[in-house]
């Protein structure tokens, strides 16, 4: 959903809940269990709407029909707080405990917690550099797989630098210490005429995208090809699974002045752009020479592959697929919204609405994974 919820300014956002053809709003500003500036929205074990609120750090719970019950987290430096209320993703063991990690200058753990909202415990990365924790999946031993962010490593080219930013999937065990690398990356996306900071981003960079899949396997994909990989927990290529989806275009000359122009409309603070957004301008050719056709990929309750297209700016539509676990497309369509994903119980998307503000939904699901997608995309 990235497009969609991390979007710079002041920008308020509820949470509806659409069943069928009625839609009943929660989280109403000032109203018991508000939300504000959501991010992230599941169904949990009990059957309950779990919803994460950056502009306050709780995860906020509702029940299936919209009623606020309670909230976990909050903001604070102790265990079962969060440090830094953007960039936590949050999910749910097996065991029924929900786990939530912070991205980099938040805490270094993994935190754990009841559903009641009690603590249970953290699991401490051993891991010496700074880093931050981007998405994890946890295992039947206890462990995780963790995605790793790093800081971005500057290199001087002419009169100013390219930012790489280091990323890597690794399997951390009950103690948190590493013990498997699956996939690392480091490509260029971020672009200042410092090297310790005031760095915009550069356009059309590789995805870092993975999802589990078959017993101890992750699916992997950078977003620069309808084909999609394979890795067991030791990071071996265990297959490639072949896919029609389509293959990614070439970055032209004219999608870069595109981007210059867009950075520019979008700089808020003018006083910052005259003395470090100019440096846009130096990023006359695409470092990166594809542009990304996927921008995300799940895996469904049972079990197939639901892929997202890449969204563009002016692009109303987005793309979706349903595969199956041999890349065979079960259903195909577009949609208005972002952030799709298919849980047990519901459809979860974000969508603007006519008076410009964003909105989560979540939709009941009232047959098959097929059936509920065809009657939802176009």
């Amino acid at each position: 959903m990235k497009r969609l919820l991390f979007i710079g300014g002041l920008l308020f956002i509820s949470f509806v809940l659409a069943f069928g053809q009625d839609s009943k709003a929660i989280g109403k500003i000032g109203e018991e269990g508000e939300l504000v500036y959501p991010s992230q929205a599941e169904e949990g074990p009990d059957g309950n709407i779990y919803v994460y609120d950056m502009v306050d750090a709780y995860i906020k719970v509702y029940a299936p029909e919209g009623k606020y019950l309670r909230r976990m987290g909050g903001e604070g430096q102790g265990p079962g707080e969060i440090k830094r209320a953007e960039g936590v993703r949050f999910g749910f063991t097996a065991e029924g405990k929900l786990y939530f990690t912070e991205f980099i200058n938040g805490h270094r753990w993994i935190t754990l917690m009841e559903l009641s909202g009690e603590l249970h415990k953290t699991i401490k990365l051993q891991i010496s550099e700074v880093f931050g924790l981007s998405r994890s999946y946890p295992l039947e031993d206890g462990g995780f797989l963790v995605q790793l962010a790093f800081f971005p490593e500057p290199e001087i080219k002419d009169d100013y630098f390219l930012y790489k930013s280091p990323r890597e999937l690794v399997r951390i065990d009950s103690e948190g210490k590493i013990v498997s690398r699956l996939k690392k990356t480091r490509y260029v996306t971020r672009i200042s005429y410092r090297s310790d900071g005031a760095d915009s981003p550069v356009p059309f960079a590789p995805q870092f995208m993975w999802s589990p899949y078959e017993k101890g396997s992750v699916l992997f994909s950078e977003g620069l090809s309808p084909v999609f990989h394979v890795y067991d927990y030791e990071g071996n290529l265990l297959k490639e699974i072949k896919s029609p989806l389509p293959e990614p275009e070439k970055v032209t000359k004219k999608d870069l002045t595109q981007w210059r122009r867009r950075r520019k409309e979008e700089a808020r603070d003018k006083d910052w752009y005259q003395r470090f957004g100019t440096v846009i301008e130096k990023y006359k050719k695409s470092i990166h020479e594809l542009k990304p056709n996927l921008d995300g990929i799940s895996l469904t309750p049972d079990g197939n592959i639901l892929v997202a297209g890449e969204t563009e700016e002016g692009v109303e539509f987005v793309d979706y697929w349903l595969l199956d676990k041999e890349g065979k497309i079960l259903v195909d369509g577009q949609t208005n919204t972002a952030g799709l994903h298919i849980t047990r119980s519901f459809l979860f998307y974000g969508r603007r609405d006519e008076d410009g503000s964003f909105q989560f939904y979540v939709q009941k699901r009232e047959g098959t994974e097929t059936q509920d997608l065809k009657k939802f995309l176009k």
